[in-house]
């Protein structure tokens, strides 16, 4: 078989050969792959030289490397392009996957020789990679009694498959909880775009002359904030909220499929694998490899934020009320909330998609200020191709003129399609052999008309912000070893890069340049940026609290010891929001259990809270960047240096006292979400400073 995956392929950048792959292709490279792999350690373990890091670690790199590019690709469409043939694949896959990690990290001879290579005179970065190394197998499960061992792998094995069915149904879920409009007066409020796609969506599933509304992924709707008929945002909101619990929404709304029980027999398994592993909970077992230092410290944490955040949303659930005139519940509140925004700051988000076409936030926004920073250019390449023809591919080149790597951009929709945004990669920066990054970026905004250009709302911008954040961590990482490359860092660090990079999409340096009116051109007015940036702080309540709810049920399902897990499906959310004290009507959590994909499909398992944390560190940073003049090529230099280029060979934390001088600090994180207590505003407005103290977690 011409299999292009089975070597490294010829394309600028080792850019994977899409024009040639074929689903069949899969299997036997897999197969091959794992079979290298395996061949790679038995050549470490009969190598009769003493273990040193070059003949043992530095080998297991560069024999992964074959894996990991079938893996990249493979899981790149599992994510964006998850046909019904990538699906089975998947499904055959899993088990031999699964078998296939056990055999390397279980494998107690390959683990006590990395115990014994010897540590004279190796770089920092080579001790800490050796100390990692080490550390995946403990957590991994080598030092069980092979009894031990052989129930973790059933526990792997089953995880694995159930992992997989949670996120095929979701997809299935997503689309078809989509509700079905039959009177167009119902769309009032709704962008004429918009409008649009919808009748497209619904022509497209068979249902023309008619409006088809397909959810985002979270639990709040992006158009409950412009629909006047209140009927319908009700519809909308529980078709989202009742996704895998195979309840219907409403009418329109054919959800089916119950995934309660199934993130139930997760949580179950994973507190029968972490207490096999030594730890009290899931939680614990997580939190061993985060920089935060225990599950206690977290719940600290939390709570300094939860008790303020609450406050504010009863205040501002207070004020739409009285504008509203009626009780505000949960799809109520976006449209109020818009309303009084509108009303406070003079501004109307819906009304300034005009203003944010997707080519100039791409050329004049993201590009233009990953130049500044970073000396970086992007040049559209339509000669290459991606995995789809509608995903677009540019070249990334230094202010030499050396190429750095390649970014892919896959901005729209499809029933095929994963919902959410993210970052991947196809090839890992790593000087062991040169490879130089490509990754891609991935976001579910709904298509234009034809011939229409693309406008965002103003949270579409800053997602198209955050997800470049984590292109960049990819794009400038500069490592020795591939497993350790850009965005391989702990979980609760992972998002600091990306939140920082939120920072300059109203920055004054940087939004004049690509909030132009995409067919007068002329700019955003400068008071409306202002209003907008003002506006920042409005509504933090609600969105901390609905953020902090979603934390608090990832930690209810993933905190407990008994292997059993929590007594009800059912019951675990509520029972959780009470203790909390997040129980605050007409605020449901972000992501609620049936839908969320983030920590029963999506690595994120008792670790939702990591996007707090990882606030706290990009508002500390934001404030370092404007302290030292915002948008300069120095700053852009600094923070590449001790952050962007370090991956996971310098310990996150270290990495980010390197750059600030000092550990973190919470009191920029409470300032930005207008969550500090009135008498430190005061402090502030005074120019003394508010009381502080560092974050344990």
């Amino acid at each position: 078989m011409d299999n292009p995956l089975l070597r490294p392929s010829d394309l600028p950048y080792e850019l994977p050969d899409f024009g040639r792959l074929r689903e069949e292709h899969f299997l036997p490279a897999f197969e091959a792959a794992m079979a290298h792999d395996l061949a790679n350690v038995e050549a470490v373990l009969t190598d009769p030289a003493a273990p040193t890091f070059a003949n043992t670690v530095e080998v297991l790199e560069r024999g992964g490397l074959f894996l990991d590019r079938v893996e990249s690709v493979f899981f790149t469409l599992t994510a964006a392009h998850n046909t019904p043939g990538v699906q089975r694949i998947y499904e055959q896959l899993a088990p031999r996957l699964s078998k296939h990690k056990a055999d390397f990290t279980l494998n107690k001879a390959l683990y006590h020789r990395v115990r014994r290579v010897d540590r004279t005179d190796l770089e920092p970065w080579q001790v800490r990679a050796l100390d990692e190394y080490l550390s995946w197998f403990q957590r991994s499960g080598v030092e069980l009694t092979l009894d031990e061992q052989a129930q973790l792998r059933r526990i792997n094995d089953e995880l694995s498959a159930l992992s997989i069915r949670f996120g095929n149904d979701l997809i299935q879920e997503v689309h078809a909880s989509a509700v079905l409009v039959e009177d167009p007066a119902e769309l009032d409020g709704m962008a004429e775009a918009d409008v649009e796609a919808a009748a497209l969506a619904a022509a497209e599933q068979g249902h023309p002359g008619r409006w088809l509304l397909t959810p985002s992924l979270f639990t709040v709707q992006p158009a409950l904030s412009v629909l006047t008929d209140r009927a319908l945002r009700r519809r909308i909101h529980l078709a989202a909220v009742n996704r895998g619990t195979g309840a219907r929404g409403g009418p329109g709304s054919q959800s089916r499929i119950d995934l309660l029980p199934v993130a139930a027999r997760i949580a179950a398994l994973r507190a029968e694998q972490s207490e096999l592993l030594g730890c009290r909970s899931h939680a614990e077992y997580v939190m061993q490899a985060s920089t935060a230092p225990s599950p206690e410290a977290v719940h600290e944490m939390l709570e300094r934020v939860s008790g303020p955040a609450v406050r504010n949303a009863l205040e501002e659930r207070a004020e739409l009320e009285a504008l509203a005139g009626h009780r505000i519940e949960a799809w109520d509140w976006p449209f109020w909330a818009e309303r009084a925004r509108r009303e406070r700051f003079a501004v109307d988000t819906s009304a300034l998609r005009e203003w944010f076409e997707l080519e100039s936030v791409l050329e004049q926004g993201i590009f233009r200020t990953a130049r500044e920073l970073y000396g970086l250019v992007f040049t559209e390449r339509p000669d290459l191709r991606g995995y789809l023809p509608e995903v677009r591919v540019w070249e990334v080149t230094d202010e030499r003129g050396r190429g750095v790597g390649l970014f892919l951009g896959d901005w729209f929709t499809r029933s095929t399609k994963q919902g959410g945004a993210w970052m991947g990669s196809l090839v890992h920066q790593n000087r062991l052999t040169g490879q130089r990054p490509v990754v891609v970026n991935n976001a579910n905004f709904t298509p234009p008309p034809a011939g229409s250009p693309k406008l965002l709302t103003l949270d579409e911008v800053v997602t198209v912000f955050h997800e470049f954040g984590h292109a960049l961590h990819g794009l400038l990482s500069d490592v020795h070893l591939p497993s350790f490359s850009g965005t391989k860092v702990p979980r609760d660090f992972v998002e600091y890069p990306s939140q920082v990079h939120e920072m300059w999409a109203l920055h004054p340096d940087v939004a004049p340049h690509y909030a132009r009116h995409h067919v007068s051109g002329e700019p955003l007015p400068e008071q409306t940026l202002e209003a907008l940036r003002a506006a920042a702080a409005h509504g933090q309540g609600f969105r901390t609290v609905e953020y902090l709810a979603s934390t608090c049920v990832d930690l209810a399902w993933h905190g407990s010891a008994d292997p059993d897990g929590p007594p009800a499906p059912h019951t675990v959310e509520a029972g959780a929001l009470a203790r909390a004290g997040l129980d605050v009507r007409g605020i449901d959590p972000r992501y609620r259990t049936g839908y969320f994909k983030h920590v029963f499909a999506g690595g994120y398992s008792a670790g939702y809270w990591s996007y707090l944390w990882s606030e706290i560190l990009d508002a500390d940073t934001a404030q370092w960047f404007t302290a030292r003049g915002g948008l300069t090529r120095d700053n852009g230099r600094r923070f590449a240096a001790e952050v962007l280029s370090r991956g996971n060979e310098t310990a996150p934390m270290e990495a980010f006292e390197a750059l600030l001088g000092r550990g973190p600090h919470l009191r920029a994180l409470l300032e930005r979400r207008g969550l500090l207590p009135r008498e430190q505003f005061v402090h502030r407005r005074r120019g003394a400073p508010a009381p502080e103290a560092p974050v344990r977690a």
